[in-house]
């Protein structure tokens, strides 16, 4: 598969697991990071095999801007634990690895 290759379908759900870590429902763990622009957020979620402890309760995660949950949402986009949308804006093969790169929309 060549740099910058559409995969196949996006996971349905994405479950948080440990602080940066999330679960599809396949198992497979992806790692998310935020990036801040001046008016929205990101998310760049990596398929990347870790290791896995126990499971993390929500309630002893540090706060984050990211949810504890994602579910995929009609029209390329994810809604999250706290009824917020996010764009898809790509879910491609980037360097070896399956990516997502999420945008935060605006409340309106």
């Amino acid at each position: 598969m060549a740099e910058g290759d559409i995969v196949g379908a996006p996971p349905d759900h994405l479950w948080v697991h440990q602080e940066g870590v999330y679960r599809d429902e396949y198992q497979r763990t992806w790692i998310a990071f935020v990036e801040e622009e001046t008016s929205f957020i990101r998310a760049r979620v990596q398929q990347v095999q870790v290791p896995l402890s126990d499971a993390v309760r929500p309630s002893h995660l540090p706060p984050s801007q990211l949810p504890l949950m994602w579910q995929l949402y009609p029209e390329e986009h994810y809604l999250d634990n706290n009824s917020r949308i996010w764009e898809i804006e790509h879910h491609l093969m980037v360097r070896g690895v399956e990516e997502l790169l999420l945008k935060l929309l605006p409340d309106d």
